[in-house]
């Protein structure tokens, strides 16, 4: 592995309101970096912290060894250029050029990359702004330094003419192939261009470092989205209701990924329209709802008008990663065979139509059903409404998972509050387990619950402390099973269990795989792991029938799997879509016992079911 060029470590540097660096902990690799952030959130100060021109007032700034001692480690252009008055434009570059027979052409080169052919004798009291930043790049591309650390390079040039100059940059300190640019920037557009990685700054602390395209494409918080332009931003819950096609785990749409096409029959009213050349802007409501939110788009062949109705739909480019395995194997799959479906709608709250979130068939032929209004809703198995109650807490989130135990009680993973509460059938609250943490008994977002035949239950969480969790029917921690990553026996995202013949099969949904584990938490296998006609696509609930065949709810497949107890597939029922035999983003999976499975068909908002 490739040395970093610097490590810090909890690196603080001292200001006059608040601390200008505050704990940074980070790595600079060899390549291009980009510090981003607006004005006063640290990068100049970090770059001098890189350049040596500052040390810091507390924490670790460690340099990599230089890797050829013929060649000036680092070269720091800084705030204001940093440019020699006494100087004339040729002399800038004849005075840090290396010494070799090359030096005279070398620096005719360079003053005819960045335009100063004519302007060779000039001092810098006689250049623009504009030519004295250009001046500053050129001079710091002559030093020849294994690292150049550039202030804001080319901030004063024109658009028009930055590109330009920005591809001469990139070219020419490409020459050296072990030349790598650390330089700081405002402008998203130039991250996107000219960056490898990237360093967010805000307030003196780095919210974020790693790939430009990761930090375009999957950024972990809203604010991080909007770093690198416009983006769409959307929660887990709230995708279904206002766009089609997009893939679960993404929360972030860029505008070039979605579509904005009129459609007679939407709830999505145009509310305003704004054409923006490059993306289209959108103030969008929802009638159901009544809720608003602006919409960054692909731009249409003719302006959307105030009062249409639209659909917005996530393009396939964006798809195909996120279900070739899905797909890739559809024409050769076994079909299930289906002899009956049927489909309802939850009960509406307010101006809205909940969706379902997790289903289970209880002991007595009851359907339990959980919804994202934060609502438990008990039907029979015809899909008749018997009792519902509420959550005691839904605000902060809905929980995502329900399961009848042996002795009648229910449990619930609530989710959001990091614990599992214990119902009665009738709806009173028994008692709550846990609470936020990492230790044993404790959660980060509970998800998954089921029950042994000798009373112990499991439960699954994710969060970064992705594991399952074993206890006695009196709740005491028993063992820990698993850990959070992607290796045999790991977990991310362990959303759906199911207890058969001593074993614990477990769907590791964005593993996109299924685990077995034996009942002392011994790792046992991963189901036909390498079948690539058995893969699956985000995975997130399992059930076993009386056969003790298993039938799976995959999320991103938008479609059941039904696999033997070896994980030999045996059949597949749906694809992604609305209609009749398709499902949308499903989230939860039960069995009658018989022959009927019910689906929670997120997506949709439906409850499915489905007799083979």
């Amino acid at each position: 592995m490739t040395a970093p060029l610097w490590k810090l470590d909890q690196v603080t540097l001292r200001g006059n309101l608040r601390p200008r660096l505050a704990a940074v902990s980070l790595e600079i690799k060899p390549g291009r970096t980009a510090v981003l952030g607006h004005s006063g959130a640290g990068k100049t100060s970090l770059l001098n912290l890189l350049a040596g021109f500052e040390q810091p007032d507390a924490g670790t700034l460690s340099p990599s060894p230089s890797s050829d001692p013929q060649r000036l480690p680092v070269f720091w252009s800084p705030p204001g250029n940093g440019l020699w008055p006494h100087l004339t434009v040729a002399q800038h570059l004849q005075t840090v050029i290396p010494e070799n027979h090359l030096a005279d052409r070398r620096v005719a080169e360079l003053l005819a990359a960045f335009d100063f052919a004519d302007k060779f004798g000039a001092y810098p009291d006689q250049l623009s702004q504009g030519e004295c930043t250009r001046l500053a790049v050129a001079r710091a591309i002559a030093s020849g330094a294994q690292i150049l650390v550039l202030d804001e390079p080319l901030v004063h040039v024109d658009p028009a003419a930055s590109r330009r100059y920005w591809d001469r940059l990139r070219t020419l300190v490409g020459e050296p192939s072990s030349t790598s640019l650390v330089f700081s920037t405002h402008s998203p557009e130039v991250v996107l261009r000219e960056a490898e990685q990237v360093i967010c700054l805000a307030e003196g602390r780095a919210v974020y470092s790693g790939s430009v395209p990761e930090l375009y494409y999957n950024p972990p918080t809203a604010d991080l989205a909007w770093a690198l332009g416009p983006a769409n931003w959307v929660e887990a819950d709230e995708q279904a209701r206002w766009m089609t096609g997009g893939p679960s785990t993404r929360r972030c749409y860029r505008p070039e990924e979605l579509d904005a096409e009129p459609a007679p029959n939407s709830p999505l009213v145009v509310q305003t329209s704004t054409f923006a050349g490059s993306i289209g802007e959108l103030e969008i409501r929802d009638e159901r709802s009544g809720e608003c939110r602006r919409v960054y788009h692909r731009p249409t062949s003719s302006l959307l008008q105030a009062g249409q109705r639209v659909i917005l739909h996530v393009l396939a480019l964006v798809l195909l990663a996120c279900f070739v395995s899905g797909c890739s194997q559809a024409s050769a799959e076994p079909k299930l065979s289906v002899r009956h479906t049927q489909n309802w709608m939850l009960p509406a709250e307010g101006a809205k139509i909940p969706a379902p979130r997790a289903i289970h068939v209880g002991l007595h032929e009851e359907l339990f059903v959980i919804d994202n209004a934060g609502r438990v809703l008990v039907y029979d198995l015809n899909g008749k409404l018997l009792r519902q109650w509420w959550m005691p807490d839904y605000s902060v989130g809905k929980p995502e998972k329900i399961f009848q135990f042996q002795s009648g009680r229910l449990g619930v993973a609530d989710t959001h509050y990091h614990r599992v509460i214990f119902f009665d059938d009738q709806g009173t609250v028994l008692s709550m387990h846990g609470s936020l943490g990492h230790g044993p008994g404790e959660f980060i977002y509970p998800v998954a619950i089921v029950e042994d035949p000798e009373g112990n239950y499991y439960v699954g969480e994710y969060g970064e402390n992705d594991r399952i969790q074993k206890f006695d029917k009196d709740g005491n921690f028993l063992l820990q099973i698993g850990s959070v990553g992607t290796g045999p026996g790991q977990f991310q995202r362990p959303s759906g269990m199911v207890w058969l013949d001593h074993k614990l099969y477990v769907v590791d949904a964005f593993n996109s795989r299924i685990q077995v584990f034996a009942e002392t938490g011994e790792f046992l296998e991963v189901l036909a792991e390498g079948d690539a006609a058995s893969a699956l696509s985000y995975p997130y609930d399992i059930v076993a029938n009386s056969q003790k065949e298993l039938f799976v709810a995959e999320y991103s497949g938008g479609r059941i799997s039904k696999f033997d107890i070896h994980g030999r597939l045996l059949g597949r029922h749906g694809s992604t879509g609305s209609h009749a035999d398709q499902f949308f983003t499903p989230w939860g999976i039960a069995h009658d016992g018989k022959s009927v499975v019910f689906v929670a068909d997120t997506g949709n908002r439906r409850v499915v079911a489905v007799e083979f």
